[in-house]
C-alpha cells in the first residue's frame, strides 16, 4: 500500500526537501534534493475571492484550508496548524446565528522538486529503515506554495430565523472586488435589523499591519480584505508566504518503503474521524454557550433549564476532550489507534457525554410592540425619498412615535433592471413586509 502524495498547510520547519512523519507532520533531517522549478511559462497568479455564508464549523475549516478531506492526517490533528484551528474554534460558529465569511486566497507560482534524489547520508540508510524511517521519516516536502489567504467572519446575532435569510440573501448578491455596492449592503445590515453584528479576521501574508479596531464594524472586513489584495498587486514577493506544501512519499526519491503503511492508513482512518467529529461537536457545544450567554432571548420548554443546556455544554467539551486524546494516541502509535468509542470503552470513559436536549429552547419572537405599520401611500418619487423612508419624511407618513428608519428596494414590475434616477416613479403596487421591524428593508413594488 503506497502513501499518497497530499497537500497540507505550511508549518514552522518545513523547506523542500525537508523529511516530515506524515502522521504528526513534525518535520525531520533533509532527505531529498533536487532543483527546485516552477511549472513552465505558468508564472502567473491564482486569487479568488467569495462572500459566502457558512453553516457550521466544517465550512469555516474549509474556508481556511483545513478541511478534513483536503488536508487530513498531520493536518487534522498538527501543531502546524494551531493558529487556523485557533481562529475556527474562536468563531464559535452555531445554528442560532448568521454567519457569513470573506475569503481571498493568492497562489503565486507553484515550486516543486521535479526530479527528487536522496541526500548522500540519507541514501546510505535504505538498508536501515527503521533507521532511515526514525532520522527522515516517511514522506518529504517536495512542493511549497507561495502566496496568503484571509478570511473575514462577520457574526449577525438575528432577531429571527426570517431575518437571517433576508441578510444571508443580501450579503450574498453582487460584489465584485469590494465595490462601492459592497461596501452599502454590508452598511445596510447595521440599519435594517436590530441585531448584533461581531467581525473578526484572519490572513497569512499580506500587509502586517491589517487590524481590526470597531469589532462591530463589517466594512473593516473589507477595508482589510481590499488591502491585502492591493499588497500582492504591488509587491508579491514581499508579501508572499508559504502557506501550503506537498507531503510526497520517501519511496519516488528511491527511499525504503515505510514500515508500516497498513497501519498508518488505519491511523489516518481515525484522525480522520476525529476530525469531522470535533467539528460537529464544536457546533454543538457553541450552540450550547450561546444560548446559555443569552437566556433571555428564548423561551425554554417545560422540563428544560438553562443548568440542563450547561450540562449539555460540559457533556460535548468532555467529548472533545476525548477525541483529541484519541487522536494523540493515534499519531503516537499508529498500530494501536482506535475510534473515540472504543478508545474510551478501554478506559473505563463514558463517550459520548454530549446529548442534545430532546426538546430545544426556541428564540423568542419578534414582540408585536417592535412593529411598526408600514407606511401606505399611492405614488412614489425615488428622487424625493432617496430610498430611505423616515417618520415624516416628504409624503410618507409612519404611524409610530420610533424613527422606523426604513429603507427601501425598489421592484419595478414593468421594467426590471437599473433605471436612470429620474424615470424611478411610479404607483405602489405592493409593500412588504407588514408590519415591520424598525430598520428592516421594505421592498416595493412599482407600476410605472
Amino acid at each position: 500500500m503506497a502513501i499518497q502524495q497530499i497537500p497540507v498547510p505550511y508549518r514552522t520547519g518545513y523547506d523542500v526537501g525537508l523529511g516530515a512523519d506524515l502522521l504528526s507532520g513534525s518535520p525531520m533531517a533533509t532527505a531529498v534534493t533536487g532543483a527546485v522549478t516552477g511549472v513552465d511559462r505558468a508564472q502567473g497568479a491564482t486569487v479568488n475571492f467569495t462572500v459566502s455564508r457558512i453553516h457550521t464549523t466544517s465550512d469555516l475549516e474549509q474556508s481556511l484550508g483545513i478541511d478534513v478531506d483536503a488536508s487530513y492526517g498531520c493536518a487534522a490533528f498538527g501543531a502546524g496548524v494551531s493558529n487556523r484551528f485557533s481562529f475556527a474554534q474562536s468563531s464559535k460558529v452555531q445554528s442560532s446565528s448568521l454567519f457569513m465569511t470573506v475569503t481571498v486566497t493568492v497562489e503565486l507560482e507553484f515550486l516543486q522538486i521535479d526530479v527528487p534524489t536522496l541526500t548522500s547520508d540519507a541514501a546510505a540508510l535504505v538498508d536501515r529503515p527503521d533507521l532511515f524511517e526514525s532520522r527522515y521519516g516517511n514522506v518529504f516536502v517536495r512542493g511549497l506554495q507561495r502566496g496568503g489567504m484571509f478570511v473575514g467572519v462577520l457574526r449577525v446575532d438575528t432577531r429571527s430565523s426570517e431575518d437571517t435569510e433576508h441578510i444571508s440573501d443580501d450579503l450574498q448578491g453582487s460584489y465584485g472586488l469590494f465595490s462601492a455596492e459592497a461596501k452599502l449592503n454590508f452598511n445596510s445590515v447595521l440599519k435594517k435589523y436590530q441585531s448584533e453584528v461581531f467581525v473578526q479576521m484572519y490572513h497569512e501574508g499580506g500587509p502586517t499591519d491589517l487590524k481590526i479596531t470597531d469589532p462591530t464594524d463589517p466594512l473593516q472586513l473589507l477595508d482589510n480584505a481590499n488591502a491585502f489584495l492591493q499588497s500582492f498587486t504591488t509587491s508579491p514577493d514581499a508579501v508572499a508566504k508559504p502557506y501550503y506544501v506537498t507531503l510526497a512519499p520517501i519511496g519516488i526519491a528511491l527511499g525504503p518503503p515505510p514500515l508500516n503503511a497498513v497501519d498508518i492508513q488505519h491511523a489516518q482512518d481515525v484522525l480522520m474521524y476525529c476530525a469531522h467529529r470535533r467539528s460537529t461537536l464544536l457546533d454543538d457545544l457553541n450552540l450550547m454557550e450561546f444560548i446559555g450567554d443569552h437566556t433571555s432571548r428564548y423561551d425554554f420548554p417545560a422540563g428544560v433549564t438553562p443548568a440542563d443546556i450547561r450540562a449539555a455544554g460540559a457533556g460535548f467539551q468532555a467529548d472533545l476532550d476525548l477525541i483529541a486524546q484519541a487522536a494523540s494516541a493515534a499519531v503516537n502509535s499508529p498500530a494501536d489507534a482506535t475510534m473515540p468509542a472504543e478508545y474510551a470503552k478501554a478506559r473505563g470513559i463514558v463517550y459520548p457525554q454530549g446529548v442534545l436536549p430532546t426538546v430545544m429552547p426556541v428564540p423568542k419572537p419578534v414582540a408585536a410592540d417592535d412593529l411598526v405599520p408600514v407606511p401606505q401611500w399611492d405614488t412614489v418619487d425615488y428622487v424625493q425619498n432617496g430610498g430611505t423612508i423616515t417618520t415624516g419624511a416628504g409624503n410618507v407618513y409612519v404611524p409610530s412615535a420610533s424613527q422606523a428608519g426604513f429603507t427601501v428596494r425598489y421592484v419595478y414590475a414593468d421594467c426590471p433592471g437599473s433605471r436612470e434616477p429620474g424615470d424611478m416613479t411610479g404607483v405602489v403596487g405592493d409593500v412588504q413586509p407588514n408590519p415591520a421591524p424598525p430598520g428592516s428593508t421594505l421592498t416595493v413594488t412599482v407600476w410605472n
